[in-house]
């Protein structure tokens, strides 16, 4: 504090202890030779004191610094027994709104159960939605196309908000761009001026968007609003992929210098970097467990990173430059190549559980169409592929999802750069443009630069 406020302090103490002592004064009798007679003061009065605003700022500053140290004391353990009761707690009310009050005990417990059950299946990707039987075709004349002149380059990624309702786009002329679905219009944008948007991740809240920029940092925008909150600092060539482990503020970033690094978005610091590949790192996924699946590109592995247990599972029975992955399930995942492979993987197998050599056909003998991007229906039967040949291909996983079978060809011209499936999976979400994501080793002028939302027939 300044000294004129510390003068101002002091003068305030000051006048008021002469108050006091005036009123004392009057209730003994008053000073001699006074005509005032005594006043009548309650002990309610003598107790009544004002605080100053410096008083006011120091308790603050005191139950803010005992409520850090508190903070400081809860171990990892504490905080989870503490998170775990309160979500009890919110269980418990749900299942009381849901019965009379007069319910007895044992139903309430019985719902109590039921709903965390559901609720371990679901986070643990047990829970298997069967699909694949239910989707019996499309509706490209109903589809709706997402583009923005600004974005007058090939989208690269896409992401969507966990209710379907906002759709983020990135691509290669700099741009962010937020979509509210419904109304079909944009909400926000954020540029990077001279570079690429290489690829995106949002939180489950959308608190978070991390973006990146072609660079070796990461942009932290908010996921509403789309301004910059913060820049994450530590790889040392492009960061090439980013992915958030579900309901969590843990995220994974995959880079050109052939690491993975994990960072804590609820303090926005770095973890630590996980070491294997040899070569950049094209493409990187997470679900509800604290485990990563990465493909190497031209190291032509694909590795599964345990990460609490600090131990990595890698798969090189195919020699191939995997060029995009993703998880089916906690145990399954889908690969994608330049050679044209389309596989489905166990992390239980170091050998494909199916694989379809040239699933997207070739250009010529010897020239497959190179598999640009893969996506999946998590915890489904429903997996897509896509590349250049003019059509997204869906397909179902049979045979207790250990074989590979095709399900629907949507006819899309350009390069397919993503795939999305809306969490119902009535909506098929493809970023196509006129060049791979990855390069510009030629161009498709026929194709549009544009996302495209495709309904698709799933019968209730």
């Amino acid at each position: 504090m300044s000294k004129a406020g510390n003068t101002k302090t002091s003068l305030f103490k000051a006048g008021r202890k002469q108050h006091e002592k005036f009123n004392r004064k009057r209730a003994k009798g008053g000073p001699k030779g006074s005509d005032i007679p005594p006043a009548k003061v309650s002990r309610q009065d003598y107790d009544e004191d004002i605080d100053s605003d410096e008083e006011l700022e120091k308790e603050q500053q005191k139950q803010a610094e005992v409520e850090d140290e508190l903070a400081t004391l809860e171990t990892t353990q504490d905080k989870r027994i503490r998170l775990a009761k309160q979500y009890l707690r919110q269980v418990q009310e749900q299942e009381q709104e849901r019965y009379d009050e007069e319910a007895d005990e044992s139903k309430l417990v019985t719902g109590m159960a039921r709903t965390l059950k559901q609720s371990f299946l679901k986070e643990t990707g047990r829970v298997h939605r069967a699909l694949g039987a239910k989707c019996t075709g499309f509706e490209l004349e109903r589809a709706i196309s997402f583009h923005w002149k600004k974005q007058r380059l090939s989208p690269t990624c896409c992401a969507l908000s966990a209710d379907d309702a906002f759709l983020y786009v990135g691509c290669k002329s700099g741009w962010v761009v937020r979509w509210d679905v419904a109304a079909k219009q944009r909400t926000a944008c954020f540029q990077v001026k001279n570079s690429v948007i290489h690829a995106i991740a949002l939180s489950h809240d959308l608190k978070y968007l991390v973006v990146a920029d072609g660079t070796e940092e990461m942009k932290v925008l908010d996921g509403t609003t789309l301004v910059q909150q913060n820049t994450l600092k530590g790889h040392a060539k492009a960061v090439t992929g980013v992915v958030f482990r579900q309901n969590s503020y843990q995220l994974f970033s995959c880079s050109a210098d052939r690491t993975v690094k994990v960072w804590s978005l609820e303090e926005m610091v770095y973890i630590e970097t996980l070491y294997g590949h040899q070569s950049q790192v094209s493409g990187i996924d997470a679900l509800a467990l604290e485990r990563v699946v990465t493909s190497g590109g031209m190291d032509q592995t694909i590795r599964v990173w345990k990460v609490a247990e600090e131990s990595q599972l890698v798969f090189n029975a195919v020699e191939e430059d995997f060029s995009a992955i993703k998880f089916v399930s906690n145990e399954l995942f889908v690969s994608g190549s330049v050679e044209g492979s389309f596989a489905l993987w166990s992390s239980g197998k170091k050998k494909p559980i199916h694989r379809i050599k040239l699933a997207h056909g070739q250009q010529s003998e010897g020239h497959p169409n190179w598999i640009s991007a893969v996506g999946v229906l998590a915890n489904s039967d429903i997996v897509a592929s896509g590349s250049c040949d003019g059509a997204v291909r869906v397909w179902k996983l049979i045979n207790k999802r250990r074989t590979i079978q095709p399900l629907l060809q949507i006819p899309v011209e350009g390069f397919v750069n993503a795939i999305e499936f809306t969490s119902d999976g009535k909506f098929l979400v493809v970023a196509v443009g006129q060049e791979h994501r990855m390069g510009r080793w030629w161009t498709l002028r026929q194709a549009k630069n544009q996302v495209l939302w495709i309904p698709l027939s799933i019968e209730t």
